[in-house]
């Protein structure tokens, strides 16, 4: 995967885009992004060799870097798209609405009839 990756060309960040992080490697192979906006460098990440995982390094490098330690960070980021008022909204034709609602109210009277079939059956074994 870090193959991939073009030091040419930076990979846009956040909704904006005006952050952008750059694939670096240092003079012993060890690779990071650099996160810029503009001229300005704004975090470094990186990772440190440990025994069983390595460990993953965040260096802010100005004060407007959010750490974020909580378990709930990453779905907060993923919901964000789904779930906010900038979603593109879809609209539904009214022929499936149609069918839908037809659906529902055939799946209720099945529901009904055989609570009503059931319930009748329970009766008479008990008495």
């Amino acid at each position: 995967m870090v193959g991939d990756l073009d030091p040419t060309r930076p990979i846009p960040l956040g909704a904006s885009g005006r952050l952008v992080a750059i694939p670096l490697t240092n003079a012993v192979g060890d690779h990071a992004l650099l996160v810029r906006q503009g001229d300005a460098s704004r975090a470094l990440l990186t990772g440190e060799q440990q025994a069983e995982r390595d460990r993953v390094v965040v260096v802010p490098l100005d004060d407007d870097v959010e750490l974020r330690m909580d378990g709930d960070a990453l779905a907060v980021w993923l919901a964000t798209g789904s779930v906010t008022s900038g979603a593109a909204e879809s609209s539904v034709p009214a022929w499936a609405n149609a069918i839908g609602f037809l659906l529902i109210l055939l799946m209720l009277g099945f529901t009904i009839l055989g609570s009503l079939t059931f319930f009748g059956w329970l009766v008479r074994a008990l008495t």
